[in-house]
């Protein structure tokens, strides 16, 4: 075994907990980790991600239904979905569960369209049921409502202990856009326009998880406000022009400049869990270092295309052409940029 790339897994596994925690605290989660990131929370793709990474903490996990019980009208549904069939990001089986738990809730009804959109588009697989959380052995009666997803895990007890995001914080400004403008594309138009005072419909699409359409339509609507200007090219409406100054009501928080960092979350997102799924699989840490690093080379490749969307709002360091195992402490310094 390479106890070198055992200790990168576990690195890199921790460091993506520890993000996690950090994350789903400034949202609102009882926890014991406060965000001050200067870039604002994307929350459908931070559930997603959490549908894999936080099997590996079940008290996190636990905490995120808790605040989902809560706040589950928050989260944009129909993005969510997109958002995990066109970037394959997240667990269906474990997103379905969560959906078919948060669905009891009067409040969170619409949650049950969740589970047939995720459902539909998974291929009939194994009925092998796998454990929720793979280090922790299942001793007393099952929750029925993941075993029905295939997955066991024990009883739930919700603490209600979570909390609304709260507005006057950077990380949290796309839910003081959802409470003005209401879940759907016009707050997250909003909020990377805010970010990058300008931009081309097609662009905006692509860093939102919206199609192009949708977001012309809104950012047509919000022309005609007259906050919101274009720059035309020929007969076409190419470029929306937004100026900052005429927003500045909506930085509540103490000392602040700037409109809260757009990131891609998605892409990066899904890079990371390529990472993970790779390292994860059987064998591997019994193979030579050259071996290990051709596979780390692989995954490099196969991620690239998703740091390439996220490279952009977020940055990535290119690891150089380092040779064996040397490869590991580069990377983990890249991800330690990439995660703050």
């Amino acid at each position: 075994m390479n106890p070198s790339l055992h200790n990168f897994r576990e690195s890199l596994q921790q460091r993506l907990l520890d993000f996690l925690w950090r994350q789903w605290s400034a949202l609102g989660v009882a926890g014991y980790a406060r965000s001050e990131d200067p870039w604002l929370i994307d929350p459908e793709a931070l559930l997603l991600f959490s549908t894999h990474i936080a099997r590996h903490d079940s008290r996190l996990f636990d905490e995120i239904l808790d605040w989902l019980h809560i706040n589950g009208s928050w989260i944009n549904l129909g993005r969510l979905g997109s958002l995990h069939k066109d970037e394959q990001l997240g667990d269906s089986a474990v997103l379905a569960a969560i959906a078919d738990l948060v669905s009891r809730d009067s409040t969170n009804q619409k949650w049950k369209l969740l589970i047939r959109r995720v459902e539909k588009g998974e291929s009939p697989g194994s009925t092998m049921v796998r454990r929720l959380f793979p280090s922790i052995p299942v001793l007393k009666e099952p929750d029925p409502v993941f075993l029905r997803h295939g997955l066991e895990r024990g009883s739930i007890e919700l603490r209600e202990m979570s909390q609304s995001p709260r507005p006057d914080q950077p990380a949290t400004f796309l839910f003081k856009l959802r409470a003005l403008f209401g879940v759907q594309a016009r707050a997250e138009v909003m909020a990377w326009m805010l970010a990058h005072e300008k931009g081309h419909p097609a662009e905006i699409a692509r860093q939102t998880g919206y199609y192009r359409r949708s977001i012309q339509n809104v950012l047509n609507d919000l022309t005609a406000s007259g906050h919101i200007g274009s720059m035309r090219v020929g007969r076409e409406k190419t470029f929306y022009i937004l100026r900052p100054d005429e927003w500045r009501f909506l930085l509540t928080w103490p000392n602040a400049e700037t409109f809260p960092r757009w990131v891609s979350w998605a892409p990066l997102f899904h890079a990371l869990q390529t990472f993970l799924d790779a390292l994860g699989k059987p064998g591997l840490e019994e193979k030579s270092e050259n071996f290990q690093a051709i596979q780390l080379r692989e995954v490099l490749r196969q991620a690239f295309p998703s740091l390439s969307r996220a490279s952009a709002t977020h940055g990535w360091a290119s690891t150089p052409d380092l040779r064996g195992t040397a490869i590991i402490p580069s990377l983990l310094a890249d991800l330690d940029a990439l995660l703050g």
